[in-house]
């Protein structure tokens, strides 16, 4: 589990990796302008989709819709016992997303069906609690809004959504009312955290910020509506000459003010890539990738339950670009993108080191091939069904309940640079 990488070079040399396995498996099959070729998946009928994807929302940049000021409107959660959609962000070429059928048995299909927005940044796609809205940070720092319809039919709300922000990730607030955006840039060149109203049509409204910070890397909101937050500082609380702060925070984010804050990582050249909160909201996972570290990749786990303290570190573990933790507190499992692995924790809540690694997941079929961005079901009878995105499928890993994680294999998405799967999200 040994390595070092950094996030932003990690981005470059994974996907180059992607292409090359790709031109390496497809043995000269490739589209030759690297777009969608004649023959792609996409049928016919959805050429008009493809096109109504470049021409809606605007522009190619836009500041907002017309109803960008209108009131917030309820979004209720969706069933729990249903079928869902997930959307795929497909990178190469003319950039675009596909919508995937997930079966209320959690079976994987493909409808067919693609729109275009720009290419989508290193981060999940998220959806409001209706599953109507769905929301991704796009590579050149813009959201792609989108709409989905009862029968997964999407439209583009802001095919590139911008702002005083430089997009890194977003996340959506519990309400369904608002997008939270991550810049993780410095401070000095608008970094922090912004929020970002959405309207009844969709549509984003100016984005406000919130808490100015420096690199802000993970966020997740909990029950009681304040948020954990990785970052290297966040509005007062700022890092000192050496370059070290507090590593996590405890937002409130109506005062906005920092509740509690605690160092987790004892050295200044951390980077945050994966980054999750246990179901019962104990703990803090964090996946460093840094690449000059002189402690390498490693994770860390800090306890919030009770302010904000250092409890473990695992060392050695190869570019922990997603961490995703069982709803049934008993696992956890870390994909590591240049390790071609998918890595299975034991999670011991009371224990005084509460994560072990139990090691590799017994893949079926075949093993990851540069595995990136995971997104979980949360609810109903698929809730612990976990969507992985790699090279070219999406595979599905479950937590069964007992601490036991069971890798489902990969969906696999066929040959051509059109199939190379980026970030993706399901609906809650």
């Amino acid at each position: 589990m040994g390595g070092r990488v950094s996030r932003w070079h990690a981005r470059a040399m994974r996907r180059l990796l992607c292409l090359c396995l790709l031109l390496t498996a497809c043995d000269g099959e490739v589209s030759p302008d690297g777009g969608l070729p004649e023959d792609a998946s996409t049928p016919p009928g959805d050429a008009a989709l493809l096109d109504a994807g470049r021409d809606a929302g605007g522009g190619a940049e836009d500041a907002g819709g017309d109803d960008a000021g209108a009131p917030a409107c309820p979004r209720e959660p969706a069933a729990a016992d249903r079928a869902r959609f997930v959307v795929l962000a497909h990178p190469f070429g003319d950039p675009s997303y596909e919508v995937l059928a997930l079966s209320a048995d959690g079976a994987l299909s493909r409808p067919g069906t693609r729109f275009v927005m720009g290419e989508a940044a290193d981060s999940p796609i998220v959806f409001t609690p209706d599953g109507e809205v769905g929301i991704v940070a796009q590579d050149d720092g813009s959201l792609g809004v989108f709409t989905l319809d009862a029968g997964g039919a999407p439209t583009v709300v802001h095919r590139a959504l911008t702002g005083d922000f430089y997009a890194a990730g977003v996340v959506m607030d519990p309400a369904g009312d608002a997008v939270w955006i991550r810049d993780a840039q410095f401070r000095e060149s608008g970094g922090g955290l912004y929020r970002a109203p959405i309207g009844c049509d969709g549509t984003v409204g100016p984005a406000t910020l919130v808490a100015p910070g420096r690199l802000a890397y993970g966020m997740a909101f909990l029950r009681d509506g304040t948020a954990a937050v990785a970052s290297k500082d966040l509005l007062d609380d700022t890092v000192d000459a050496s370059g070290l702060g507090p590593d996590l925070r405890i937002l409130d984010p109506s005062a906005p003010a920092t509740l509690a804050a605690g160092d987790v990582f004892p050295e200044a050249d951390w980077i945050v890539a994966g980054f999750t909160v246990t179901a019962n909201e104990r703990h803090a996972l964090l996946g460093d990738n840094a690449a000059f570290s002189a402690t390498g990749n490693r994770l860390a786990v800090a306890a919030i339950d009770d302010g904000v303290s250092f409890v473990q570190q695992i060392a050695d573990v190869e570019d922990p670009v997603a961490i995703v933790a069982s709803p049934f507190d008993d696992a956890a499992i870390v994909v590591s993108g240049f390790g071609d692995a998918i890595w299975g924790l034991r999670y011991e809540p009371d224990a005084a080191m509460p994560l072990t690694v139990t090691g590799e997941l017994s893949y079926q079929d075949r093993g990851p091939a540069l595995p990136d961005t995971a997104v979980m079901v949360g609810r109903g009878p698929l809730e612990g069904l976990v969507l992985v995105s790699e090279n070219v499928a999406v595979r599905r890993v479950r937590f069964e309940g007992g601490g036991v994680i069971t890798d489902l294999g990969p969906f696999e998405l066929g040959g051509g640079t059109e199939n190379i799967a980026g970030p993706l999200g399901v609906q809650p």
